[in-house]
């Protein structure tokens, strides 16, 4: 078979590749005024206000729809994805003692929040769609379970209806057992614009069931605005939340730990102490340059899905199996990313992996970025070196914390999540540029075309 042509292909980073007049404007329009900090300045516009309050809006739309005028969802920007989690895990009140359950297949600053924390993360399994499988979050619970963290990874949907319906039911025996309701952390850095069907709500249903955008159905959500994700303004993270309590607690943390009680305080950071701030304020910049990008986020998540359905169809037709959705009625995923897992094949585990990894081999060349899952670095817990070893921050905190003696039954060495450690050393995925010809996406299957009857098959 002839050896396909490398493709000329486009970056694949999906917000920053689609930077133009608008986002140049809003960047100067911000060093003109001379106000990039976001409470104050000579000419403050309140971008990061106004982000907020068109953020809120979006994720109450439906798929398709327009943003309707107002929303029910409060909203603050901080600096970094990473800086949401931190600041939503200690909005939620989690510490010492605590447990976190989250998936093993997620990015390291899903685990290091939990760890800077000071709490323990408790590793869930995956199913098909390669995240947090509803049926096994029951077996973990304990009376020190806080806190669930779906992480919706690449773009793909969790099945987050039945994750929710597990965490209402949890919460009605808890309830009977004079417990804490368990909250629902979702990481969404890298799902902004997916959506999942179900009912909102981790203690009693927040709305009837029907299609949500992922972020909106546990307690808070969380997005980030780093280069990789769908949206960018170089960092950024949103925080997302129902709960006006919470909403109040996370605008005080990601601050100076004041919160703003009434319409004009005293201190532009506020009058009444909650806790110790997090100073994780985004600043004008980063504001208005991501309301520019929020407006062309429909279109970015119409042209990945496009491609992504071609890709998809075809490595079905080859005899291989792309990642299951989370709802076949009401597909969800944004497109950001094509994973399929390769044909029945060797069983031993040392053949596996050297397989995924020839495969892998086989299509770099050709500048598709391809994954083969078990070597993807900090996505795989078992990659995690600080975890499986336990490092720990200041002072041993939090596994030699008093606390966390617990810890112990926890182990996070590769083999502690059956279905997902099969998963990753049979899967492999190609990135899904957001401004792809139809010649391009022919030349990407070609390249798949040929990897599969040369290597693959």
């Amino acid at each position: 078979m002839d050896i396909p042509k490398q493709p000329l292909l486009p970056d694949e980073f999906p917000g920053a590749v689609w930077y133009g007049d608008e986002e140049i404007e809003a960047a100067l329009r911000i060093i003109k005024n001379q106000s990039p900090f976001r409470y104050y300045g000579p000419h403050c516009n309140f971008e990061v206000a106004q982000l907020e309050s068109e953020f809120g809006r979006f994720l109450s739309s439906k798929p398709g729809a327009n943003w309707p005028e107002q929303s029910a969802l409060h909203v603050t920007a901080v600096n970094s994805g990473t800086g949401a989690l931190e600041v939503a895990l200690d909005a939620l009140g989690v510490g010492c003692g605590d447990e976190v359950l989250v998936q093993g297949f997620m990015w390291i600053s899903s685990i290091s929040a939990i760890i800077r924390s000071r709490a323990i993360p408790v590793l869930v399994d995956s199913d098909d769609t390669l995240n947090m499988a509803p049926e096994a979050i029951r077996a973990l619970i304990t009376p020190r379970t806080k806190v669930i963290m779906p992480v919706p990874m690449l773009g793909g949907c969790a099945r987050m209806g039945a994750i929710m319906d597990v965490v209402r039911d949890i919460n009605k025996e808890r309830r009977e057992q004079g417990l804490p309701p368990v909250r629902v952390l979702e990481d969404c850095a890298q799902a902004l614009g997916a959506h999942a069907y179900g009912a909102p709500g981790a203690v009693v249903p927040a709305g009837a069931a029907d299609v949500y955008r992922v972020g909106t159905f546990g307690d808070i959500g969380i997005f980030s605005l780093q280069i990789n994700k769908n949206i960018s303004a170089g960092e950024g993270g949103m925080i997302a939340t129902r709960d006006p309590e919470l909403h109040r607690r996370i605008e005080a943390l990601h601050n100076a730990g004041y919160a703003k009680d009434s319409a004009t305080p005293t201190n532009w950071y506020g009058d009444t102490p909650l806790g110790w701030g997090h100073g994780r304020r985004m600043s004008e910049l980063q504001g208005a340059v991501a309301r520019a990008q929020l407006r062309k986020l429909d279109a970015i998540l119409a042209n990945m899905r496009k491609s992504h359905q071609r890709f998809e169809e075809h490595v079905r037709r080859l005899g291989m199996t792309p990642r299951a959705r989370a709802d076949a009625d009401n597909p969800g995923d944004t497109g950001y990313y094509c994973l399929f897992r390769l044909p029945p094949g060797p069983t031993d585990d040392a053949e596996k992996i050297a397989r995924g990894r020839a495969v892998a081999n086989a299509l770099a060349p050709f500048g598709l970025h391809p994954w083969f899952l078990h070597d993807f670095e900090v996505h795989v817990y078992y990659n995690i070196k600080p975890l499986m070893e336990k490092w720990p921050v200041n002072n041993g905190c939090p596994w030699k914390c008093p606390h966390n003696a617990f810890h112990t039954v926890y182990g996070y060495e590769r083999g502690t999540l059956q279905h997902l450690d099969e998963a990753l050393v049979t899967t492999l995925g190609i990135n899904v540029p957001s401004r792809l010809t139809r010649e391009q996406e022919d030349a990407i299957i070609a390249v798949l075309e040929y990897v599969y009857k040369t290597v693959i098959r």
